[in-house]
C-alpha cells in the first residue's frame, strides 16, 4: 500500500459505472475509503454533508448535464483547499489550462495508467498537511452555485 493514500477519503465522480468500479477497486486496494457519485450535483451534496471527511475528489471531465470544469469550479468555490484531479479522454493544452485555472490539482488522460494515477494521488496527499475545510463564504454560496451551475440542463 502507498503511504499517503491509506485511510484517505476519496470521492470519485463519473457517469461511467465501469470507470467508477475500476477506480474504486484501485484506490480501495491501496487503503483509501472511496465514495462514488454519478454526476456533479450528487458530488456537491456528498461534500456538503460530509464537510471535512473527503480528502480528494477525482472527476471525469465530460459528463451529461454538467461538465467536469463546472464541477471543479463549483467544488473549488465551496472547498478551496480540497484537491481535485480531473480525468479526460479529450485532453488538450487549453483544456488542461482551464481545469488548472478553475482549481484542479492535476489532469490525467484516459485511458488511465494505474501507476501514474496512484503516483499523482500519492503526490497530492503527500503535499497536504491536514484535511481541507470548507470556507464560511463557500458554504454560504453553495446553494447559489448549485442552482446556477449544477442543475441538469433542460432539453426541449
Amino acid at each position: 500500500m502507498m503511504k499517503y493514500i491509506c485511510n484517505k477519503s476519496v470521492l470519485i465522480v463519473d457517469d461511467d459505472a465501469r470507470m467508477l468500479r475500476a477506480l474504486d477497486k484501485v484506490l480501495t486496494n491501496e487503503g483509501a475509503v472511496v465514495t462514488c457519485a454519478e454526476w456533479a450535483g450528487d458530488a456537491i451534496d456528498i461534500l456538503t454533508e460530509r464537510r471535512k471527511r473527503i480528502d480528494l475528489v477525482i472527476t471525469d471531465l465530460r459528463m451529461p448535464f454538467v461538465s467536469g470544469i463546472t464541477a471543479v469550479y463549483a467544488i473549488h468555490k465551496v472547498f478551496p483547499e480540497l484537491p481535485i484531479i480531473v480525468l479526460t479522454a479529450f485532453g488538450s493544452p487549453e483544456v488542461k489550462a482551464e481545469c488548472l485555472r478553475q482549481g484542479a490539482a492535476a489532469l490525467l488522460e484516459k485511458p488511465l495508467d494505474t501507476v501514474q494515477l496512484l503516483g499523482v494521488v500519492e503526490k497530492v496527499f503527500a503535499s497536504q498537511k491536514s484535511r481541507p475545510e470548507p470556507t464560511k463564504a463557500g458554504i454560504d454560496r453553495k446553494k447559489e452555485i448549485v442552482s446556477e451551475n449544477i442543475e441538469p440542463e433542460k432539453t426541449s
